[in-house]
């Protein structure tokens, strides 16, 4: 479904020789259903790979391959029906409903008034009910908890119905009852929906516990490492910080 071919992460220098390497990989493939986690030190390029991932951001060389379609050619009206992104903190704003930050996740299938259909109706109501938010279906995101933001954040991501979601950091400021909800939920959506889950995180022993795929950004080869369950925990831990 996701594949990184000869892909290599850094920065576009002035000529080639001053381009900056972070890391690369010659292959990498991920399929529908996979919980993956990205870990890595401060600075190793763990937002960059997201941000090439999402079509931000030019990879130095090699491609990004959806369904076998480089992402380059990938418009992007077909792309947000392919990619959802959940940043790692959303605030609230005052006036938008647990409910109305769900149905935004329907944007990209609605018309130029971005009009809800009732069919658009009925899969946000299919959310809400999936994660468990109908108590908080009317409430305003200002009034929610940081956990329960960062679920009808991921709620909003679930009702773009698309195949890959990517989230930065979804536990980093969540205490450690809601880190482990949060992980569970996307552990549990992942397998129930067949659906590419892709996180960053730095709770590492959480993405042991959780994820089904780890790859570790070797900061010193360069490298981007992949490990399967069940995970050698230090080679896992000494990949990203050495020793």
């Amino acid at each position: 479904m996701l594949k990184f071919k000869d892909l290599h992460i850094g920065f576009k220098g002035k000529s080639k020789q001053e381009d900056t390497l972070l890391f690369k990989t010659a292959h990498q493939s991920f399929e529908a259903g996979d919980f993956v986690a990205l870990i890595g030190a401060n600075g190793a390029g763990k937002t960059t790979l997201f941000n090439t991932v999402l079509g931000l951001h030019k990879a130095l060389k090699g491609n990004v391959l959806i369904e076998g379609q480089p992402l380059k050619e990938i418009s992007r009206e077909e792309k947000v029906k392919f990619l959802s992104y959940v940043p790692s903190k959303f605030s609230g704003i005052e006036h938008l409903t647990t409910y109305d930050l769900i149905a935004l996740g329907r944007s990209p299938y609605t018309n130029i008034l971005n009009r809800l259909t009732e069919n658009d109706h009925q899969r946000i109501k299919e959310v809400i009910q999936q994660l468990d938010l109908t108590s908080l279906k009317d409430k305003d995101t200002l009034s929610l908890s940081d956990g329960e933001r960062q679920i009808a954040m991921i709620g909003k991501a679930l009702a773009q119905d698309s195949k890959l979601m990517v989230l930065d950091e979804p536990t980093a400021f969540l205490d450690y009852n809601n880190k482990r909800k949060i992980m569970y939920l996307l552990h549990d959506l992942a397998k129930k929906n067949k659906q590419l889950i892709f996180i960053s995180s730095h709770d590492i022993e959480l993405c042991f516990d959780y994820c089904n795929r780890i790859i570790a950004i070797d900061s010193h080869a360069k490298e981007l490492i992949h490990f399967n369950t069940p995970f050698d925990k230090n080679e896992v831990i000494k990949s990203v910080f050495g020793g």
